[in-house]
């Protein structure tokens, strides 16, 4: 992986990716590190592949794995509540960023991890299939409401965080998409599968394209879209969402990396966009 799992220590939760050996991103993955296991979640499409790389790689004989997928479920608590809802349907302390903790109530055992870096503040919760229920119920009960596919990738847009299938293909580097940004990649923890390909670009270079921002001047008619810049092709828009609060169409690219913030870029359709940086909401100081 390319985030480091020993250095912080039991109880941490960590961000970063599986590679191939020529550097490109196979899955982003989230681990929680736990006492005597480590919790590793990847979004659906990576199942087989990570599956398929863990069955190669690990020896049996020192590591043991299990697929819990279909025995469990991942409920997201997110806001400013956040807090106050997981503390009225877990018994315990919820974690602090970056950090994961072991909670119960009425014998369900949850896996409740801080998240910050996806756009949403809140927790993770990892908790078995049969319990899911009944623990979403309790949140529901404490004053939680379900949030809506489209406000989730809006926060994500706007966050600059790279979904697989959108902005990560197989023929992605960690760098491209702003994984070392997001704290995803680390230049100090041990060899890993496509090291030497991050650590040349990060050392001696830098990546030929970068994740940017796009505000768009009308919805687009189909994703991904090509677009161009000063009669090149530039890049390609990758997802986009209507921001109600900036009052713009709102869009993340994959382009070149000369195409720096301010540059206007022309789509096939004769529609216009101006390159924004990442986040599009920057932090209150």
């Amino acid at each position: 992986m390319t985030c480091d799992v020993a250095e912080p220590g039991d109880g941490a939760y960590v961000f970063g990716a599986l590679l191939n050996a020529k550097g490109m991103i196979a899955a982003p993955l989230w681990i929680t590190r736990l006492a005597d296991a480590l919790l590793v979640e990847v979004p659906a499409a990576a199942g087989a592949a990570v599956t398929a790389t863990f069955a190669r790689s690990l020896p049996p004989r020192l590591c043991k794995w299990d697929d819990i997928t279909s025995a469990s479920a991942t409920v997201g608590v997110y806001g400013p509540a956040a807090a106050a809802c997981l503390a009225a349907a877990l018994d315990g302390e919820p974690p602090a960023a970056g950090r994961a903790a072991e909670l119960r109530r009425d014998g369900t055992v949850a896996t409740v991890a801080r998240v910050t870096a996806r756009g949403v503040d809140g927790f993770d919760c990892v908790v078995p299939l049969e319990g899911a229920a009944a623990f979403t119920a309790r949140l529901v009960e404490a004053g939680a409401v379900a949030a809506s596919p489209a406000l989730l990738e809006e926060r994500r847009i706007l966050a600059g965080f790279p979904r697989l299938g959108a902005e990560i293909d197989e023929k992605t580097l960690p760098q491209e998409v702003r994984l070392d940004e997001l704290g995803g990649v680390s230049y100090t923890k041990g060899c890993y599968l496509g090291q030497e390909t991050v650590a040349r670009i990060h050392f001696r270079g830098h990546a030929n394209r970068h994740l940017a921002g796009l505000a768009l001047e009308r919805e687009p008619a189909a994703l991904p879209a090509e677009f161009s810049h000063q009669g090149q092709s530039a890049g390609r828009l990758t997802s986009a969402c209507w921001w109600p609060s900036g009052d713009v169409w709102a869009g993340l690219a994959v382009l070149r990396r000369s195409v720096g913030p301010g540059s206007v870029v022309g789509f096939h359709d004769g529609a216009e966009a101006t390159v924004r940086a990442l986040p599009w909401e920057q932090p209150a100081p």
